[in-house]
């Protein structure tokens, strides 16, 4: 599914609507340039699925955590940020296979920084600028 986006407000609201999908287990890959607004989305996801976290960019940290309430099924969202990574090492230091499990959301911006990882993600999510505010949201594999 394409959405077009005039906002940081539509684009959190086109992650809301993917929320309202997901069932926990999900792994979700974020494809964009520096700045096309994937930690926004992550945001609204984040937001729609019950935390009391705000989500925020975990380029320094790598990996954030945010607890989920009031979810059926799902307890916890882990945000990945591959953007400084440099060696597949570094990667299964994160241990990213260990947050697996069928109560949490993994979201993974940057998931092509490492060529020599491939990914099988459950769902794609792709934004691209297309001038000003807007951007294109290319959301594939939700069933």
């Amino acid at each position: 599914m394409t959405y077009l986006s005039f906002s940081g407000e539509e684009t959190k609201g086109i992650a809301a609507a993917l929320a309202k999908e997901l069932r926990g287990g999900e792994f979700i890959c974020l494809i964009g340039d520096l700045g096309a607004g994937k930690t926004t989305f992550t945001q609204g996801l984040a937001a729609a699925l019950g935390s009391k976290v705000r989500a925020k960019s975990p380029t320094f940290t790598v990996v954030n955590e945010y607890p989920v309430v009031d979810h059926p099924t799902i307890r916890l969202i882990v945000h990945c940020d591959f953007y400084r990574l440099t060696k597949s090492s570094e990667l299964r230091a994160i241990e990213l296979d260990e947050y697996r499990r069928p109560d949490t959301v993994i979201i993974v911006e940057w998931p092509n920084i490492l060529p020599d990882v491939e990914w099988k993600p459950d769902i794609m999510v792709t934004i691209e600028h297309q001038g000003d505010d807007r951007r294109k949201v290319t959301v594939e594999g939700v069933v």
